[in-house]
């Protein structure tokens, strides 16, 4: 199609709202516009399109059959245009924070807390990127974990955690002591300072010619899917994996207490990356929700 046979987006501005109120005044009023300055530009339109486009009363204008069939095709196209520019070239600009975390973090905790987050905050976006990712992204704020005990006092502490025994409802059911425990398969996480054996060891005191169906696994999302699955017994931490153990239909077992562990999660800020109003927004989000189920023991 050659550029001259297409009208001035101007005389379809105008012709559109014209058509819609049948009205050249009140056309004018919504384009701040008067009716005279209305009548032109449908003119204009009328001369380029070489046929007329409304029926000229007293008291209003009508459209012509070729206009109302003309009508919708200019709406959808000046929708479309208008969609588009508000979305690339919209006054409001989105801030971005890039946030890395474990997988557990990232597939449980997180989020929701985000989630949260961006709702109170429609101008921020948070990128979430999992340990061991093999994007090339430059990272402003990272969780991260170690049982150091002064960690604790971290500036920019997030969580302890305490470890739980995870199962089925129905096996949960089953668990009264110690022996019901050794009767399932349990799952350990390899990376984990607190297994199984430690565990039991701090709850019922020393396993003496226990025999325990150890199963290893690489993570802890993975050994909560095999959980729920039917396949025995994990070790959870809250409030971090909580979530997933939730959306998983797991329950804790009352009979092992909660129990203390070592590490803490923090906040730590990247070096040398460019200051952002959203980061310190997201790092008292983050804490105040980490607070908000410490006390409540979330799961």
């Amino acid at each position: 199609m050659r550029n001259a046979s297409i009208p001035s987006l101007n005389w379809l501005r105008v012709f559109e709202a014209a058509a819609r109120h049948q009205s050249f005044a009140k056309a004018g009023k919504e384009l701040n516009m008067s009716a005279a300055a209305v009548s032109q530009q449908v003119l204009a339109l009328e001369t380029h399109l070489g046929r007329p486009l409304f029926q000229r009363t007293a008291n209003k204008v009508i459209p012509t059959p070729d206009a109302s069939d003309f009508l919708p095709t200019v709406q959808v196209s000046l929708g479309t245009i208008e969609s588009k520019a508000a979305a690339l070239f919209g006054k409001q600009r989105v801030e971005q924070v890039t946030l890395l975390s474990s997988q557990l973090m990232a597939m449980s905790w997180l989020p929701r807390v985000i989630a949260e987050f961006e709702a109170d905050n429609p101008s921020i976006r948070v990128s979430l990127i999992m340990e061991g990712s093999q994007r090339d992204v430059d990272i402003d704020l990272r969780i991260c974990f170690g049982e150091e005990p002064q960690l604790a006092t971290h500036p920019s502490w997030l969580m302890g955690l305490s470890h739980v025994v995870m199962g089925r409802k129905e096996d949960i059911e089953r668990i009264e002591g110690l022996d019901d425990i050794l009767q399932f398969r349990l799952f350990d996480v390899a990376s984990h300072a607190m297994g199984w054996t430690a565990l039991l060891n701090h709850n019922f005191g020393p396993l003496k010619g226990v025999s325990l169906k150890l199963d290893v696994v690489d993570t802890t999302p993975l050994a909560l899917m095999m959980v729920s699955q039917g396949l025995g017994l994990a070790i959870g931490h809250l409030p971090v994996c909580g979530p997933l153990a939730t959306s998983l239909g797991l329950q804790v077992s009352p009979t092992v207490p909660k129990t203390r562990g070592s590490g803490n999660y923090y906040l730590e800020r990247v070096a040398g990356r460019p200051p952002k109003a959203a980061i310190p927004m997201l790092e008292q989000a983050l804490q105040n929700a980490a607070q908000s189920d410490m006390r409540s023991g979330s799961l």
